[in-house]
C-alpha cells in the first residue's frame, strides 16, 4: 500500500507533466497559429515602367534606391530563383534574403527573408511595376509575415514603413 507521501509525489510529477505538455502546446500553438498579417504599399511614378524596372527590376538593384540599404551583395545573377542577396542596412545590421521567382514580362519578382534582425517571421514579398499610360507606372510592394516578439500593429507597421521610405525615395529618383 502507497504512503500518503508517495500519493502525493505522483500527484505533484503528474501535475508537472502535465504542466509542461501545456506550456509547450501553447508555445507551439502560437507559432503554428500566428495571425498571417499582410501590407501593400503602392506608388504611381511619372515614368515609363520600363525605365522604373530597369532601376528596381534587378533582386541585387535595392541598395540603388533603398535609402536605408547601405550594400546589397548577390550570390547569382539576380534572376533566377534561388538567388540569394546579402543585405547590410546603414546601421550594419544584415538581412539575408533568397528570390522566389523572377519574371521580366510582368515585372515582378518574388521573395523571402530567410534571416532578419526584423520582428517577423515567414516573410514573403513581392514587387511589381505596371504601366499606367506613356510616362505613368505604379510600383507595388507587399508582403506576408508573422510578428515575433512584437504586436501585430508595431509588426506590420515596421514593414510598411520600410516600403514607404523606399517607395518615396524612387518618386523623388524619378521627378
Amino acid at each position: 500500500m502507497k504512503t500518503m507521501h508517495e500519493k502525493y509525489n505522483k500527484f505533484k510529477v503528474r501535475r508537472l507533466v502535465l504542466l509542461t505538455v501545456f506550456l509547450m502546446v501553447s508555445g507551439l500553438s502560437n507559432s503554428l497559429w500566428a495571425d498571417t498579417l499582410e501590407v501593400e504599399e503602392k506608388i504611381i511614378l511619372p515614368a515609363s515602367s520600363k525605365a522604373v524596372w530597369a532601376l528596381i527590376g534587378g533582386f541585387h538593384a535595392l541598395d540603388r534606391w533603398h535609402p536605408d540599404v547601405a550594400t546589397s551583395i548577390m550570390t547569382g545573377t539576380g534572376k533566377q530563383a534561388g538567388d540569394i542577396r546579402l543585405l547590410t542596412l546603414n546601421n550594419n545590421a544584415t538581412i539575408v534574403e533568397r528570390l522566389d521567382s523572377y519574371d521580366e514580362k510582368s515585372m515582378t519578382l518574388r521573395y523571402r527573408i530567410l534571416e532578419s534582425p526584423l520582428p517577423i517571421e515567414n516573410y514573403a514579398a513581392s514587387v511589381s511595376v505596371i504601366s499606367l499610360e506613356k510616362n505613368m507606372a505604379e510600383v507595388i510592394w507587399k508582403s506576408s509575415f508573422n510578428a515575433v516578439g512584437v504586436s501585430n500593429d508595431e509588426a506590420k507597421q515596421i514593414i510598411s514603413g520600410i516600403y514607404l521610405t523606399g517607395l518615396q525615395s524612387l518618386n523623388e529618383l524619378f521627378q
